[in-house]
């Protein structure tokens, strides 16, 4: 009964907000609590909703990143191109994070249908 109350109560806080991973000091967190625990179709709905705002999340920054890799027009040659190609890895970098979440949404959509 005890964990089912806990259990309740952790996916709600996740459900409710999607973007907040809460690290403890011991270096675990709500999220990998809330993982660790999934079982029910409604606790594997709630996560993939999660994965999937953090996906979303992650497109946002990648496109900030892509923006701002265009605005360098200023300055030396040489250091307009290192800012692009900063800007460039990383926009590329959270693409591919977003991809990663939209996986395990994708997972955990599954595993909520069976």
């Amino acid at each position: 009964m005890i964990k089912t109350i806990a259990s309740a109560l952790l996916f709600a806080a996740l459900a409710l907000s999607p973007g907040t991973s809460v690290a403890a000091e011991s270096g675990s967190s709500l999220e990998q609590a809330v993982v660790e625990m999934a079982d029910t179709p409604a606790e594997h709905t709630a996560l993939a909703r999660h994965y999937r705002a953090k996906a979303e999340e992650a497109r946002g920054e990648a496109k900030r990143h892509e923006a701002m890799g265009r605005t360098y027009g200023a300055g030396k040659f040489t250091q307009r191109q290192a800012m692009k190609s900063h800007c460039t890895n990383i926009s590329n970098n959270l693409t591919g994070v977003a991809a990663e979440y939209e996986a395990l949404a994708k997972a955990h959509e599954e595993a909520a249908n069976q």
